[in-house]
């Protein structure tokens, strides 16, 4: 075994030495950074680190010699290596010591930081953890979060106990003790009837607990529509109408469960809901009503909610089951609704429709936010009979997500949101003329350079854009015609690219670069790339920076 490569600790009096050096070592650094000497100072202000590690030890060996023999310097070399050595192990378990504290520690250090926040904050901060506790559709029976949270300190407790707002959410699931402790702490619920609920039991009368009136939310989730129902029969005679209080209607029809007939046949699921569960639902007055979801429910008739202000409509189609889309039905719950600001369409495997036979959008004049989610054999047809219900010119913000889509028919899913042909379409209109902010999800295959140019024309007035594109796309802002007057007023552009594939990065990075450097965007403050770094497209961060100076920010760094 070589000099200084021996296993350290092994002996005791060695390993009592090696201490001793070190602390004299560290003895005669403390009387250098005493006189004013740094390690890392420069001239006579430098520790001397021959005098620190060698000629204190064998100096005096060699007498008043300053030149040690080679015996004495291999040896004084092999106990600098062993105490090198040491140190390490020293780290080490330094470093054991630091994460073994930190981790007894942690929920304390946690909750003593928490302690020092405000009250207001740790209450905003305490609503959030509820609402995640909630917010999947998998939604937990028991809802132990503001239990949880009151059981931390007294001062968490005193906290939570002072605002109503973190005890709102209610499910069946929950003991009736402890829907009567919810009752006390906020009187107003958010009532979440789980699929696994057996509302026909014992169960439904912990809704009698609460008047209707009371509830500011009612989410229901069902197994199928026979399931949806059986819930609807058993809520008719509980809710007393209007529902005076209520803020939020969530409606989900998960679609899992396959059901056969008396002769064994699938009996077809369905998104439209109709026969006596429709006219329950269509019976409720619901005066305050701001927020509606619905999934994979569409009700053939029109609801009593003028007032809502935002709209989600999820539908999906299982197992290859193919069902048309009631678009009048779509048209008639739109004009039930006319104060609608922001309103959420997601649409997969949904390939035809039926029942429409006008092509006039429907007058939402507050209609300011469109989100847009297409998926699976959607077909344009219906992409494009949907789009002809929205009058986009009121548009300040777009929000378009492509998923499981089929390479050769992307860019015709995107042209029939942009391409408006319809009869009613204006000679020169630019239906997305005040979309300000405009968000792009792709998450396989490439939209073709054309069909880019052509989205980014019909959006002239965007100042904000973000682009999560698949990694093997061709951004084509280098074709880009400046005659073309495309993006020019864009002030912040974000792109994020999903997974590594580095052959293309550097050249989305010259791509951008041309664009920028032909005088586009000169109102351009931040550009934002977020991709997992190849090191060899220094070069072409290096210009981008040049071009861009502060603006730009490469989320790879």
């Amino acid at each position: 075994m070589g000099m200084g490569w021996r296993k350290v600790g092994d002996d005791r009096q060695e390993l009592c030495r090696l201490l001793d050096y070190l602390l004299g070592g560290v003895q005669t650094l403390k009387s250098s950074v005493q006189s004013g000497r740094r390690l890392g100072g420069e001239g006579e202000m430098k520790v001397d680190l021959k005098e620190l590690w060698y000629s204190g030890s064998y100096r005096h060996r060699a007498g008043d010699s300053n030149h040690p023999t080679i015996q004495e310097t291999q040896m004084a070399l092999r106990q600098m290596k062993d105490a090198k050595s040491l140190l390490s192990t020293i780290s080490k378990s330094l470093d054991e010591a630091i994460q073994t504290i930190t981790d007894d520690t942690f929920d304390d250090c946690r909750a003593a930081g928490f302690s020092l926040l405000p009250d207001d904050l740790l209450t905003y901060i305490f609503e959030m953890h509820v609402e995640d506790s909630v917010s999947s559709e998998q939604y937990m029976f028991y809802n132990r979060a503001p239990r949880n949270l009151a059981s931390v300190s007294k001062h968490f407790r005193r906290v939570a106990l002072a605002h109503s707002g973190i005890w709102k959410h209610n499910s069946l699931g929950d003991s009736r003790e402890s829907l009567l402790l919810y009752k006390e702490r906020c009187p107003n619920p958010i009532i979440h009837i789980h699929k696994s609920d057996d509302i026909p039991s014992a169960e439904a009368d912990k809704l009698h607990m609460y008047p209707s009136q009371q509830w500011r939310g009612l989410r229901i989730t069902y197994r199928d529509k026979e399931d949806g129902h059986l819930y609807f029969r058993d809520l008719n005679p509980i809710i007393e109408t209007p529902l005076a209080a209520l803020e939020d209607l969530m409606i989900c029809n998960d679609n899992m469960f396959a059901r056969r007939d008396e002769f064994g046949q699938l009996i077809p699921r369905s998104i439209h809901l109709d026969g006596d569960s429709l006219r329950t639902l269509s019976s409720w007055q619901m005066p305050k009503l701001t927020h509606l979801d619905l999934r994979n429910v569409l009700p053939l008739a029109p609801l009593q909610c003028g007032n809502v202000t935002s709209l989600t409509v999820n539908v999906k189609t299982y197992c290859g089951q193919s069902e048309d889309l009631n678009v009048v039905a779509f048209r008639n719950l739109l004009q039930s609704m006319p104060k609608i600001q922001s309103l959420h369409i997601a649409l997969r495997d949904m390939d035809r429709t039926f029942n429409e036979t006008s092509s006039d959008p429907v007058s939402l004049p507050d209609l300011t936010s469109l989100r847009f989610e297409v998926g699976g054999t959607t077909s344009n047809l219906v992409i494009n009979q949907i789009m002809e219900l929205v009058d986009t010119s009121t548009l300040t913000r777009l929000t378009l997500k492509f998923f499981l889509i089929g390479e050769h028919v992307l860019d015709g899913c995107v042209s029939a949101i942009f391409d408006r042909k319809s009869s009613t379409s204006r000679v020169g209109h630019i239906a997305f003329m005040k979309v300000e902010e405009f968000s792009l999800e792709v998450t396989s295959f490439r939209i073709s350079d054309g069909t880019f140019i052509s989205m980014f024309s019909a959006i002239p007035n965007a100042h904000t854009i973000s682009l999560e594109l698949p990694e093997n796309v061709e951004l084509p802002f280098a074709d880009i015609p400046k005659k073309l007057g495309v993006l020019q007023r864009l002030r912040s552009l974000h792109i994020k690219f999903p997974r590594r594939l580095t052959d293309y990065y550097t050249n989305h990075l010259i791509n951008l670069n041309r664009f920028f450097k032909n005088g586009n965007c000169k109102e351009l403050e931040k550009l934002e790339v977020d991709y997992q770094r190849p090191v060899y497209a220094t070069m072409a961060k290096a210009h981008l920076r040049e071009m861009l100076g502060e603006r730009v920010y490469l989320m790879d760094d």
